[in-house]
């Protein structure tokens, strides 16, 4: 809102509200933030196996995928949309780099001058016309991975492209560049896919399961062992029972701990907030303002109301025609019961507040049918390939509406001469279209004739002879100017909160000072996440990533308190709570994690040990329990009647028949089975087929997986086992 874009002109202001004595407090902490990157080259977002990636490349690369978000949604970014693009071109960039450095090294790529080494061109454009396309270029040209497209199709869209950059349509050029844009940005990116699944066929066709290893795995999934079991719940053992010591939580640690390595750094922080809220005063003086409103809106001449609208009010000026139970319910039945000119308000809505003046008022249909005929001419807003000039065009659309007017079955005759490249398949036919749907001319044309009317509009696509088909009946209808003032905060009552958070913040420095000072002014403390130094903010805190960046200054410790940080509707204050290095996190930073699993440790030993006498699969009902049989394979996934055990099922293949094995620790419990019968092994073996099944995972492993992009493939070792130096945080 432009409201709130005012209220950021504070710091002077406030500087003079809090005292000189808080300069040298802001200034310090300003002089702090400009020297944690001196050491930092301006030229280099990062060095990636020794190769540089530059800032102005990659500034030029996040412009790009910028201007296509634009083209995409018809709107600039927002800020955090912004950063989600910055981090996004990081990553393609950093992979790109990556692979293309390890295909180079093998070899699989072509060097031409002082290019880049990249995939051939000839490789390249095989895969864009080839009859099975790579399925990126599916999704370019039909938006779904799954669709399907003809060599004719790409044809099309290469000759579009050609022909449009150089013609003397505006249009048509201007929607040619777009699409060369796009291509350029599409290809870059297309490169890079080809580039790794060229590389990743390679590790495909590498892979061999050997036939000893198939006939293993033949075995594994198809010898079952008939078996009797039973399992005691680590339910049988209470909490209080299972006394958990500090020596079974760094037993299970230091067996466990490579489980609980950080790839990053990441930092906690705590905040308190002064939420910022219209005052009082703030409430009065809006609606004094909107009071005025209505008497500028009331005493306004017709034909300026709607640049007074544009002007004051928090949105612009509709003039559309609206039927009944359509407008807020404070004001819809007053609307259609008073005159035109009548200023209805102000109410309170959506945290807003409204006035509105009935503009005009009419009985229209709600919806209209009819059908054209479009005699378009050079220079016409979408008229590809017309050379007829307006004048032909206005003779030849009078000549066609004269025709029709005389005998109304020449229409469906007269559609051949339409430029409309679809009027021969509907007929001309608009179908039904609501009051106001259609261009204003054509519009109008509907709801001032007759059904049965034939009549010639001129609009920006040219001349349309217009046959009005159909009309509902005609329903009050009225056009409303409306002023919407947002009820906000003012400048005084931001001020007010700002100056309470810098004063927080200037004499509270440390944590426990923070702490303290927090608990006695009663404000709420907000835990964050686990934050890294990319992330685009922190939860809950729009627009956020200043403060990620004061974590991770050099220069901030643990116990520091950050400045003010300001956003929309808040003010905050934060203190770093934790900062975790890369590498294993300690005991005390896993212990809640860890808690369930020591535990279940505890009284797996307890049970194991109230078990150790068990002699015969009989006893299961000592231990509320009951014996299980079922036949087993080495393969299976979940035992019977329980869960998921592999450390159970596994012994199953190995142990002698007849003999009781036990007790087992397992997830769920500890196990007592006995192996009643021995599976055979099947004559015949279809060993080439476990051989495909064994590529067909190996492969689904190596390739990315689009659902899943956090998925382990290839390019996963290869970017563990890069040498890089990231200055990403550092610009942005």
């Amino acid at each position: 809102m432009a409201a709130i874009g005012k209220i950021r002109e504070k710091s002077g202001l406030l500087l003079a509200i809090i005292g000189l004595a808080l300069a040298a407090f802001v200034l310090g902490d300003l002089f702090k933030n400009l020297g944690k990157s001196n050491n930092v080259d301006k030229d280099k977002i990062a060095l990636i196996n020794g190769e540089k990636v530059g800032v102005q490349d990659f500034n030029r690369k996040v412009s790009q995928q910028t201007d296509l978000f634009v083209q995409r949604n018809k709107r600039n970014p927002t800020t955090e949309e912004s950063y989600v693009i910055t981090i996004s071109e990081w990553n393609r960039t950093k992979r790109e780099v990556i692979m293309r450095q390890q295909m180079t090294e093998l070899g699989l790529l072509q060097s031409i001058g002082n290019m880049k080494p990249q995939i051939s061109m000839d490789e390249f454009m095989s895969n864009i016309y080839s009859l099975t396309p790579n399925r990126e270029v599916v999704r370019f040209f039909t938006g779904d991975y799954n669709g399907q497209i003809a060599q004719d199709q790409v044809k099309g869209f290469f000759d579009f492209i050609e022909r449009g950059v150089n013609s003397e349509n505006a249009e048509e050029r201007s929607k040619a560049l777009e699409y060369k844009s796009q291509w350029e940005l599409f290809k870059g990116g297309l490169k890079d896919v080809l580039m790794e699944t060229k590389y990743n066929n390679l590790i495909v066709k590498a892979y061999y399961l050997p036939k000893a290893l198939a006939d293993a795995d033949f075995d594994d999934n198809s010898v079952s062992n008939q078996v009797a079991y039973f399992g005691v719940s680590y339910k049988n053992v209470t909490d209080e029972e299972a006394t958990v010591t500090d020596a079974d939580y760094q037993k299970y640690y230091d067996a466990h701990k490579t489980e609980y390595e950080e790839d990053i750094a990441s930092r906690k922080i705590d905040y308190v907030s002064w939420v910022v809220r219209p005052s009082n005063k703030d409430i009065v003086d809006l609606r004094q303002q909107i009071e005025d409103y209505y008497k500028d809106l009331e005493s306004a001449d017709k034909r300026d109301v709607q640049y007074l609208v544009n002007r004051i009010g928090d949105n612009k000026y509709d003039s559309i025609w609206i039927a009944k139970d359509s407008l807020s319910v404070y004001i819809d039945s007053a609307a259609f019961a008073y005159e035109a000119g009548t200023v209805l308000g102000p109410w309170e809505e959506n945290t807003a507040y409204h006035i509105a003046r009935i503009m005009d008022k009419d009985m229209r249909p709600d919806s209209m049918r009819a059908s054209q005929i479009l005699i378009s001419y050079a220079g016409a807003y979408g008229a590809k390939g017309i050379t007829r000039t307006k004048i032909g065009a206005r003779a030849l659309a009078d000549s066609i509406k004269g025709a029709i007017s005389k005998d109304k079955g020449a229409f469906e005759a007269l559609l051949v001469k339409s430029d409309d490249p679809n009027a021969v398949q509907t007929k001309g036919d608009f179908g039904w279209f609501k009051d106001g749907a259609m261009l204003a001319k054509i519009n109008d044309a509907c709801i001032n004739g007759n059904i049965g009317d034939v009549v010639v509009v001129e609009t920006t696509i040219g001349f349309s002879v217009i046959r009005v088909d159909d009309k509902l009946e005609n329903t009050p209808k009225i056009r409303v100017a409306q002023i919407d003032l947002p009820i906000v905060f003012s400048q005084e009552t931001f001020n007010e909160a700002y100056s309470k958070a810098i004063k927080f913040a200037a004499v509270n420095r440390t944590y426990e000072a923070f702490d303290t000072a927090s608990a006695n002014m009663g404000l709420g403390v907000m835990k964050s996440k686990y934050i890294s130094d990319l992330a685009g903010g922190i939860l809950g805190l729009k627009n956020s990533r200043d403060v990620v960046k004061w974590m991770f200054n050099s220069e901030t410790n643990v116990g520091d308190v950050s400045n003010v940080f300001d956003f929309e509707d808040k003010v905050i204050v934060a203190v770093l709570t934790e900062a975790r290095p890369e590498g294993i996190k300690t005991l005390d930073e896993v212990k809640d994690i860890i808690k369930p699993l020591v535990e279940r440790d505890v009284k797996a030993r307890i049970l194991m040990e109230k078990t150790a006498g068990v002699k015969s699969l009989s006893q299961a009902t000592e231990f509320n329990s009951s014996i299980d049989t079922a036949f087993v394979s080495f393969a299976t996934y979940s035992l019977p009647k329980y869960a998921p055990e592999p450390c159970v099922t596994g012994r199953f293949a190995s142990a002698a028949v007849g003999q009781l094995q036990g007790p087992i620790k397992g997830m769920q419990g500890v196990y007592f089975f006995k192996v009643l019968v021995k599976g055979s092994t099947p004559e015949s073996k279809d060993i080439q087929y476990m051989q495909q099944r064994s590529a067909s995972v190996f492969a689904q492993s190596v390739y990315p997986n689009q659902r899943d992009p956090q998925k382990v493939s290839s390019y996963t070792p290869l970017e563990e086992n890069t040498e890089m130096d990231n200055n990403m945080f550092f610009f942005y």
